[in-house]
């Protein structure tokens, strides 16, 4: 699997171990294959598990969730139900995650006309309180270290892909709850971006929202190098407010069109 551009394989598997450590944590509740497919659906819709990645055989998927084989391989099924992982027999076999349908700028625009203002609010407020408050423990929380891997999952100063913003942003905030070291939180956060993430992102198509990103990147950066909670907490809380009123105006676009 390929890396996006200026990422560090150290830096990825650094950031990875911490999130998917919280992926892969065994069930509370044992022997609901729901309770399987729910928290690797989450993970799939937010990006925490990659576009063509291999999952874990069924055998130790059951391992590492603590459920029974036969529980994952029904939520298995239920994941290709819903067109989210695809498996291949053979030598090289196994299931294999499939994204590109959740990717669709027209499916997002869609989704995004078929929701109320009120629920477009009740979902960014959420957004916004739970980042704002993980980008606090994280200042207090990570060490120099841990800013670096961030730092490599920023974008090139010239870069101007929608798509590689919108990864890049994801990993950033799903970086910043595995931080908290708080394996709730982190799964918490995962659902909520598997949930209304896509939506939020969809205003990094304008280049003058990329470089306001960009800046509230680099400013969360040096807060959390100072280990200076507060400011962190309110540059996320100043992204994502910015980003949902443009998502607002985006969603009366969509009404409109509808």
């Amino acid at each position: 699997m390929s890396t996006q551009p200026g990422r560090s394989r150290a830096g990825t598997a650094r950031h990875g171990t911490r999130t998917r450590g919280a992926i892969f944590a065994p069930l509370e509740e044992v022997g609901r294959a729901v309770r399987v497919e729910r928290r690797l659906a989450d993970a799939i819709r937010s990006g925490v598990l990659r576009d063509g990645e291999r999952l874990p055989s069924e055998s130790e998927l059951a391992a590492m969730l603590g459920v029974a084989t036969v529980t994952a391989r029904e939520a298995l099924v239920a994941l290709r139900a819903q067109g989210l992982i695809s498996t291949t027999r053979g030598r090289n076999g196994g299931s294999y995650v499939t994204r590109a349908a959740l990717l669709d700028p027209a499916a997002q625009t869609a989704r995004l006309g078929a929701m109320s203002l009120v629920d477009l609010h009740d979902r960014g407020t959420l957004h916004i309180v739970l980042l704002s408050g993980c980008a606090e423990l994280a200042a207090e929380r990570a060490d120099s270290a841990d800013v670096d891997v961030l730092a490599t999952l920023l974008p090139a100063d010239d870069d101007t892909d929608a798509g590689r913003w919108r990864h890049a942003d994801a990993e950033l905030h799903l970086s910043l709850a595995a931080l908290t070291q708080s394996a709730r939180m982190t799964r918490q956060v995962v659902t909520l971006e598997a949930d209304f993430g896509a939506l939020l992102r969809q205003p990094l198509a304008d280049p003058e929202f990329q470089d306001f990103t960009r800046g509230c990147h680099r400013e969360l950066l040096a807060a959390l190098r100072e280990q200076d909670a507060e400011q962190a907490r309110l540059v996320v809380r100043r992204q994502l407010t910015r980003a949902l009123d443009e998502v607002a105006l985006l969603h009366a676009e969509a009404r409109r069109a509808g």
